[in-house]
């Protein structure tokens, strides 16, 4: 009985315009996938571009972007503070060494008539001129500098002591004198 069924379903079919034309059937089959495909293509598109030009979604892209930038931007200046702090550090590290060896360079003797200080020009360029001394009533105050080269920049040391006598001494009577490479400074006691 289904042979029946299924013969006269086919002879149904056999007047059927495209059963008799089957190049027909399968370009039309074509046509209908290409305009689904189309249609497909044409919605995703208009809702792409719709998207694209919604002022809402423009506004997220551009912060995102501004963000983006904002870490970009904090990142190379963590850099540079962390570059700046490590060229800081070294150069800290060679004041420091200079300091030491400037205040190496001064030594004060003392005798039951006079106070000696003796300066080690060596660091203030051998140069007595860049030894400045003042005094005031009981105070003397020595300001020294010289210029020195390290990784090819020129730095100047400076270099201040103030000492504070617990005797009387005699300003008009404060002597200097060169020996080689020292400045003596001879201060009387009255």
């Amino acid at each position: 009985m289904d042979e029946n069924n299924n013969q006269y379903k086919h002879e149904e079919f056999d007047d059927c315009f495209l059963c008799k034309h089957p190049a027909l059937r399968h370009l039309l089959t074509a046509l209908m996938a290409f305009l689904g495909a189309f249609a497909a293509f044409y919605v995703i598109t208009d809702w792409h571009f719709k998207r694209m030009y919604d002022p809402v979604y423009q506004m997220g892209r551009m912060d995102k972007a501004i963000m983006q930038r904002e870490r970009n931007f904090d990142k190379m200046e963590m850099r540079a503070i962390k570059q700046q702090e490590k060229m800081d550090k070294q150069t800290m590290k060679h004041r420091d060494r200079l300091a030491k060896q400037a205040a190496g360079f001064i030594h004060v003797e003392q005798t039951p008539d006079e106070y000696k200080i003796i300066i080690d020009l060596r660091p203030f360029d051998n140069n007595e001129k860049n030894v400045e001394v003042k005094v005031n009533d009981n105070t003397l105050t020595i300001n020294a500098a010289g210029e020195t080269t390290h990784r090819n920049k020129q730095e100047v040391i400076r270099y201040s002591q103030t000492f504070a006598f617990g005797e009387k001494i005699d300003a008009d009577e404060i002597t200097k004198t060169r020996e080689g490479n020292n400045y003596i400074i001879t201060v009387p006691i009255d």
